[in-house]
This record gives C-alpha cells, sequence and structure tokens, in this order.
C-alpha cells in the first residue's frame, strides 16, 4: 500500500514540477500571447489548468499530513509504552489499527492526485502545443 502511494506520489509530483518548469521555459511564448485576443484566450485557459495542478499539491501535502501524524502517533506510543506492560497488546494494536487506516487513507488520495495529474498534465501539454502552434503563426 505504501509503495503504491510513493509511486503515485513520485509521479505526481513530477507532473506538477515538469509543468512549472513548461511555464517557466515557456516564458517568451507566454508573453507573446498577450498581443492578440486568441492568444489572451489561450492565456485565460492556463489559469484552470495551474488550479488543477494545484489541486494535485494540495493532494499530496494532505497524503503526507495524513501518514505523517499517524506514524508519529504510534511511534510517540511505542517509545512511550514498555512492552512488558500490562495491556500494552490493545492499545498497540488499535494504534496499529489507526496507522492502517491512516495509510489506507494515504492511498486514496495519492490515488486521486494521480489521476488529477495526468489529467493536468495532459491539458497543460494540449495548452503547450496550442500556444506555439498560435505564436509561431504570428511569427
Amino acid at each position: 500500500m505504501t509503495q503504491c502511494s510513493n509511486h503515485a506520489t513520485a509521479f505526481a509530483g513530477w507532473v506538477v514540477v515538469t509543468s512549472a518548469m513548461g511555464v517557466v521555459l515557456q516564458w517568451d511564448t507566454i508573453r507573446s500571447l498577450t498581443g492578440s485576443a486568441p492568444g489572451l484566450v489561450l492565456l485565460a485557459a492556463l489559469g484552470p489548468v495551474a488550479a488543477a495542478l494545484g489541486y494535485v499539491l494540495v493532494l499530496l501535502t494532505r497524503a503526507h499530513n495524513v501518514a505523517a501524524g499517524a506514524q508519529e502517533d504510534f511511534h510517540r506510543f511505542i517509545a512511550r509504552t514498555p512492552p512488558d506492560e500490562p495491556e500494552f497488546a490493545a492499545p498497540a494494536f488499535r494504534r496499529l489499527r489507526l496507522l492502517t487506516a491512516a495509510a489506507r487513507h494515504r492511498a486514496i488520495l495519492t490515488r486521486t492526485a494521480l489521476a488529477w495529474a495526468y489529467v493536468s498534465g495532459a491539458a497543460f501539454l494540449t495548452w503547450s502545443t496550442a500556444a506555439v502552434a498560435l505564436t509561431s503563426g504570428h511569427r
């Protein structure tokens, strides 16, 4: 479960970073779009794409916080509670169940982030292709 979440996190994060670098590398193209009405429409279309990429970051951050909080709680419990203490097993099992639930929640969030990353990455690629086509027609 954690390994799949890690892969989803890595790829979704890569899509966001690659798209951000795409904006940086196409800055001159973006600036040249302001000179025409179709270019302004295309610039406006970049807003929802950027919002979708931002949502991927929000989902990944939530996934991290869910898992990290549960892990910290479990490790804190293990560090503070001697294993030979009476009634250790029941609270430890309860904490382990909470940790497992957090890992499942993280998996759901990272799969959702991955789906959004696929969509927003494809949208950015489409936007980028349209921007280059539009600006190359004006030169």
